[in-house]
């Protein structure tokens, strides 16, 4: 790990410093080396850990922006088939996975050549973590992997803090417009990838000995909060406040079985007490600019919404013109610009019903179902409810980003079911 972390800083951070987009070449050959010669979950790890910096690892070919994440995912399918010959799978599993894959490639008659490109490379992803969630049932090391995805984010706060410094010359300012986005690209995705590390984290918690990391992990928990605050992240704070709420009452249920985790919420208090007085001036301007993003728009729903609901209507309204489109979909590549509104949903509800139509919702619940279900031999009644967090946060999040269309999306919804099983 140590040498995937210090390549990645100086590859990315170095290109954001000296304005060079070779760094970024050489950490993608650098990461093809390391999944062609590592182990099938070393693998996935290191995918994970590249999920926080997507927004600035992709490189450009004809005018096309090409993720580096979908190199690497097709790579590691290949290794992972490959491996997965002499393995036992179940026939109704398989039998569903290529169902899902075939029914949106039912959809490339009215894909271009891009959006057939496009459509390759999800498959690619579907299929990866559908077989690696089977592969991994044995092997697969919960605690290795969230490791990396939380460093993975450090270096994406690292290079956003890097950023910022050089456009605003600082990290704080006074424009809600102005958000804070790590490597993500996006401050909503960064968002959501801070609320999964700090809830993720909680399996790493109750592991911990030593005085050393029952002081580092609530310091991390802190470090991470503050720039999901940051990120003016109107979702962060209520699905945050929310999922906080429901555990601390589940604390208080059990408070004789939870020791650690009471240590730790009271570390986290203690912290934030003593950052709040050296810096109480500095935290109060910052949460009064998150929160003028509701006051300020609270009569005015289109800002409020920075304009969802506009978009929805206009899919509503195509979607409306034409029953076959309202039953099976669009299909997913490249949707927002052949449906002619050329703005993506923000909104995995509305993204499932313009992309697979009515049937997209029950297909897409068995997905996950069926995921949650052959991720483990363990019965869903015997896990915890804090192990369900990090999915928790995933599901309220993408109800204002976009899900299916981002290959990442099933990488990460795979390690938040992983994290279900894992957590003890």
């Amino acid at each position: 790990m140590i040498l995937d972390v210090f390549f990645t800083i100086f590859c990315l951070i170095g290109d954001q410093l000296l304005n060079s987009g070779l760094g970024m070449y050489v950490l993608v050959i650098y990461f093809i080396a390391r999944i062609l010669f590592s182990t099938i979950d070393q693998n996935f790890s290191i995918l994970v850990f590249l999920i926080p910096n997507l927004g600035i690892m992709h490189f450009t070919a004809s005018t096309v922006s090409i993720p580096s994440l979908n190199i690497l995912i097709c790579i590691s399918l290949v290794k992972l088939v490959i491996k997965c010959r002499n393995i036992d799978i179940s026939k109704w599993y398989l039998f569903f996975i290529i169902f899902i894959i075939f029914y949106e490639a039912l959809h490339l008659f009215s894909y271009n050549l891009k959006s057939i490109f496009l459509l390759f490379s999800w498959i690619g992803a579907v299929l990866y973590a559908a077989l690696y969630l089977i592969y991994s049932k044995n092997t697969y090391n919960h605690l290795n992997t969230i490791k990396y995805f939380l460093v993975g984010l450090v270096i994406s706060i690292l290079y956003g803090i890097v950023e910022f410094y050089q456009l605003y010359g600082s990290i704080l300012n006074q424009n809600a417009t102005i958000r804070f986005r790590g490597g993500a690209g996006d401050s909503n995705y960064f968002s959501m990838y801070i609320m999964v590390a700090m809830f993720s984290m909680l399996h790493l918690v109750l592991r911990g000995k030593g005085i050393g990391k029952k002081i580092f992990y609530p310091l991390l928990f802190v470090f991470f909060a503050g720039f999901g605050i940051l990120s003016l992240s109107r979702m962060f704070i209520l699905v945050v406040t929310i999922t906080l709420m429901f555990l601390l009452l589940k604390l208080l249920l059990s408070l004789r079985k939870s020791k650690k985790l009471i240590h730790f919420i009271v570390m986290i208090i203690i912290l934030t007490t003593i950052l709040s007085f050296f810096y109480h001036e500095e935290i109060l301007s910052l949460l009064d600019l998150l929160f003028s993003r509701f006051t300020n728009y609270i009569n005015d729903p289109d800002a409020l919404t920075s304009n969802r609901n506009i978009i929805a209507e206009s899919y509503f309204t195509l979607m409306n013109s034409d029953w076959k489109l309202m039953v099976f979909g669009m299909g997913i590549q490249d949707y927002h610009i052949r449906s002619g509104v050329y703005l993506e949903t923000h909104n995995i509800l509305i993204e499932l019903f313009v992309v697979w139509g009515l049937l997209g919702f029950i297909i897409f619940f068995l997905f996950i179902t069926v995921l949650t279900v052959f991720a483990s031999s363990k019965k869903l009644r015997r896990t915890a409810f804090i192990s369900w967090l990090p999915l928790l946060a995933m599901g309220i999040s993408y109800l204002s980003i976009n899900a299916l269309s981002n290959e990442s999306f099933y990488l990460l919804l795979l390690f938040a079911i992983k994290n279900i099983y894992e957590y003890e």
